[in-house]
């Protein structure tokens, strides 16, 4: 052992000396160390090295909900009350910091987390100082702004003036946006109507008054601060006063005051002509003044493009601003292809070829938010796709642009990916066999996507078209979650599924899914008496949802139930619009007289006759031919049809 130990350390030892010979021989050929350049890494760098890793698992519910079945909702409503909820955890405690600041007095942190402090609360009694305003100003918080500039009753600084008017022109008659609620944002529906929402604050009127009366550099800037402010709450008419105010004594404006101007020329609806003479004659003015044009410009020229009618004049100013585009060096923005799409939907098929090429440019670039309207190009895309082109690769193309990298973050809010997804999967169901169809629903639904109740209907109806054999396979997935997202209130998709079990999918009489459909029709039948139960006007129900559930039930061999549905039409004929059709009730007389079941029978008879329906007589005459009835039945048949016709009966076996 011993020799051994020793014959392996010598071993080492050579290894080792050879090491070094080779490093020193190495260090004596080059003095030069090479230290390669540092790579910055974000703080999230390595996450999404880590995420890049994984493929998505289109089972898995977001991220912001437990991955737990009992957990995890699974219709709009539990999407949108999870999310609201979590967040209102935040909002609670955000509530006691503001409330109980006095519990929060002590220093856990330094530097200081200005998140962790409670806001200051301004009276009349408070000393403030410029520097608060300065602060308060920075910070966004507008009815802080004002109590503080009437505390000190207007003795500021110029400049600090000069912010405090931008600040309540930029918000008006709101406050800044707090970017920690993030679910209340996605929630909330950010469609802007266009309309002046401008209000006229008495502050404005006395910053602006003294401001406009100094020297020219300040007066410039208040009617920049103010125009900017009218643009953007719609206040068209006070917009082209100040500017014309400022075309009149010379005054220099900005860059974002002209795109301002140019935005409110649609609102002016004096013509198309007109509307271009006054582009061009903001053109001039900006190049008189040399302020070179930017993006923006552009995007509010195109605005004004779609807003024309004639196409001619449409295409023509489109085609002048993606030329100045060009020659300007600019890189167009996606509220710039936003604006180019819109003006592209009304060419029609003409313009499939622009509309791919635009998508075929973007995919090579990196895209970055510039404008709110950003947000809109996604939607725009995937709805040309849909409706305008019906090309499933097109809507692809748009998909996979939206997939890649961060896009993600332009489909808006949840109203914009609602629309949208039901026209990728509009576009989907129009353009691909049900079966290639679905395997792409089933990874869209319900985790990243929930149909809303006209998408559905457009798929029961697609089912369909297609062979019994193909379209049954289907039904229990697409019942199941007609009952998850909550359509059972959806008359139209009732009779749709109903439709589609008892008459395009009509089994044979030994068949297993007679059971199954005649569960579903049960419990579609069960959730309309409960909600009846919790509504002081009941709900009405059509002849055909009504017909089918009794159909569907006899056919499974539920006749108590069948005979109560039968007893609810007799005993409250109000709740059903219209009368069962000819042909429903003729099958289930056939399937009650089947069964021999004389009492449904009866039922099925007394509904007949209290609607004045044809074909009692005939159904009295079958049933006393086929189905030996005891001395009551044939009373309670008689007091049912009359004697008359039962006697005609027996006569003609005579």
């Amino acid at each position: 052992m011993n020799s051994l130990a020793r014959i392996s350390r010598r071993k080492l030892y050579q290894e080792l000396i050879i090491r070094l010979q080779s490093t020193t021989t190495s260090s004596s050929s080059s003095s030069d160390i090479y230290i390669p350049n540092r790579i910055e890494r974000g703080p999230t760098d390595i996450l999404k090295a880590l995420e890049s890793t994984i493929s998505r698992d289109y089972t898995a519910p977001h991220y912001k909900f437990h991955d737990d079945p009992y957990l995890t909702p699974l219709s709009k409503a539990q999407i949108r009350n999870f999310a609201l909820s979590k967040e209102s955890g935040k909002k609670a405690a955000m509530w006691v910091r503001d409330e109980h600041r006095d519990l929060f007095q002590h220093k856990v942190a330094d530097p200081e987390i200005k998140a962790f402090v409670p806001p200051p609360i301004y009276t009349e009694e408070s000393k403030v100082t410029e520097e608060t305003l300065l602060y308060e100003i920075s910070n966004g918080h507008v009815s802080n702004s004002i109590l503080i500039y009437n505390l000190l009753q207007g003795e500021l600084t110029v400049p600090t003036k000069q912010a405090l008017l931008e600040l309540l022109c930029f918000y008006n008659h709101s406050e800044a946006t707090n970017t920690e609620l993030l679910e209340s944002h996605w929630f909330q529906l950010s469609e802007k109507r266009i309309k002046n929402t401008w209000i006229n604050h008495p502050e404005i009127d006395i910053l602006f008054k003294f401001l406009k009366e100094q020297e020219p550099t300040i007066a410039a800037a208040a009617y920049n601060a103010m125009i900017c402010g009218f643009a953007k709450y719609f206040n068209a008419d006070k917009v082209w006063y100040m500017y014309m105010e400022c075309q009149e004594n010379n005054i220099p404006l900005s860059i974002n005051a002209y795109n301002g101007i140019i935005s409110m020329v649609p609102m002016l609806r004096e013509g198309e002509d007109k509307a271009r003479a006054l582009i061009a004659d903001i053109y001039k003015a900006m190049a008189t003044n040399g302020i070179t044009p930017n993006i923006h410009t552009f995007n509010a020229v195109l605005n004004t493009a779609f807003t024309f009618r004639n196409k001619r004049v449409v295409l023509d100013l489109t085609r002048n601003v993606f030329a100045d585009i060009a020659n300007f060096k600019l890189k167009p923005s996606l509220t710039t292809y936003y604006y180019a799409l819109r003006i592209l939907s009304k060419f029609g098929d003409a313009a499939y070829k622009t509309f791919t090429k635009i998508l075929k440019s973007l995919k090579e670039e990196t895209l970055a938010i510039q404008d709110v309207r950003d947000l809109n190009f996604f939607v725009a895309a995937m709805e040309m796709a849909s409706k305008q082109f019906c090309e499933r690769q097109v809507g692809e193309m748009v998909n996979e642009l939206l997939l890649s990298g961060e896009n993600y973050k332009f489909i808006g809010d949840s109203y914009k990916e609602n629309l949208y997804y039901r026209a990728y999967i509009e576009l989907i169901l129009a353009t691909e066999e049900f079966e290639t169809f679905f395997k792409i629903y089933s990874k869209l639904v319900p985790h990243v996507t929930i149909p809303e109740p006209a998408v559905m209907k457009a798929i029961l109806e697609a089912v369909q078209l297609y062979p019994a054999e193909t379209a049954t396979q289907y039904i229990p997935k697409l019942w199941s979650h007609m009952v998850t997202f909550g359509h059972l209130d959806r008359e139209g998709l009732l009779e749709n599924i109903l439709h589609l079990m008892s008459v395009h999918c009509k089994p044979v009489p030994d068949s297993p899914l007679n059971a199954q459909f005649a569960e579903i029709a049960l419990t579609i039948w069960d959730h309309i008496q409960v909600q009846n139960t919790k509504r002081i006007q009941h709900i009405t129900m059509s002849n055909t949802i009504v017909g089918n559930i009794i159909i569907l039930l006899l056919r499974g061999d539920n006749f108590d139930k069948a005979m109560e549905v039968l007893s609810l039409l007799i005993e409250s004929p109000h709740l059903i619009i219209g009368t069962i059709m000819a042909d429903y009730v003729r099958e289930i007389f056939e399937l009650c007289l089947a069964q021999a079941h004389v009492p449904a029978i009866f039922n099925l008879l007394e509904y007949v006759i209290s609607n004045d329906l044809e074909g009692s007589a005939e159904m009295a005459r079958k049933l006393q031919e086929t189905v030996p009835l005891t001395p009551v039945q044939k009373n309670i048949l008689i007091s049912l049809v009359g004697n008359d016709i039962l006697e005609l009966q027996l006569s003609d076996e005579n």
